[in-house]
């Protein structure tokens, strides 16, 4: 299995930021993952919302990001 560690570092380090967003029992993804997501499309120059949302939308199911999320583990 592959490591990713510089990624899960990353991701690990977005985990210390408060989130303050309202109804967090509706939220489904944690901000972590989230601000993960859209700084990555931002590095693949998807810098309008819809761009950045269409670009998570595509990789929702991306084998990588499942590995750095641990998401196999979870389901």
């Amino acid at each position: 299995m592959k490591q990713y560690t510089k990624a899960k570092a990353l991701l690990e380090s977005l985990k210390t930021i408060p989130d303050y967003r309202v109804d967090i029992g509706k939220i489904q993804y944690p901000l972590a993952e989230v601000l993960f997501m859209v700084i990555f499309a931002l590095l693949k120059g998807n810098t309008k919302f819809k761009e950045i949302f269409g670009w998570m939308v595509y990789n929702k199911e991306n084998p990588i990001l499942k590995d750095i999320f641990e998401k196999d583990k979870i389901e």
